[in-house]
């Protein structure tokens, strides 16, 4: 009998921690996932710096003109806080407000992370620095976006971000 119920309670552990694994990558594809579901999309301009990753394959790397900003007023900011840009519409394309380190009152907003505080300036990521595509792809998007391109995001309430296309303008 002692036999047989330890046997249950090492398969009922067992299956436990496998659903506990499964919830846990179930929410990581959630999280990953929500801005592109929820979100507003909106436009911006961007720049291509570099298309390859040894691990991950081809790529079009990019920078915004938000992804470095100049200190804000009466806050010192340092490497790992949070930071918060309200986007406003200028034509087309949205453009970056002043950088905050609250969330702003209102959405949309881009809500990033300071990498680094040097010279008088910010360098923040918000995690939609990488188009991946194909080799050819990649290489040939890069050609067509040297002098700039737009990148459609779509962003959650909450200033998360998903790339969801880049293109040349």
């Amino acid at each position: 009998m002692k036999r047989g119920l330890n046997r249950s309670l090492v398969k009922g552990g067992l299956i436990l921690a496998v659903l506990a694994q499964l919830a846990v990558l179930g929410g990581l594809f959630v999280y990953s996932q929500y801005p592109l579901w929820v979100g507003r999309e909106v436009r911006v301009a961007t720049l291509p710096v570099d298309p390859r990753d040894l691990f991950r394959g081809q790529y079009v790397r990019l920078d915004y003109g938000f992804s470095r900003l100049p200190i804000p007023d009466m806050e010192l900011p340092r490497g790992g806080d949070d930071v918060y840009v309200p986007l406003e519409r200028d034509g087309d394309l949205w453009r970056a407000g002043r950088a905050q380190l609250r969330p702003p009152a209102r959405p949309p907003f881009l809500h990033g992370t300071i990498l680094r505080v040097a010279g008088g300036e910010m360098v923040v990521r918000y995690g939609i620095e990488a188009w991946f595509a194909p080799r050819d792809e990649a290489l040939r998007l890069e050609t067509r976006l040297r002098d700039g391109g737009v990148a459609r995001l779509k962003v959650a309430a909450d200033g998360r971000a998903a790339l969801v296309a880049v293109e040349a303008p």
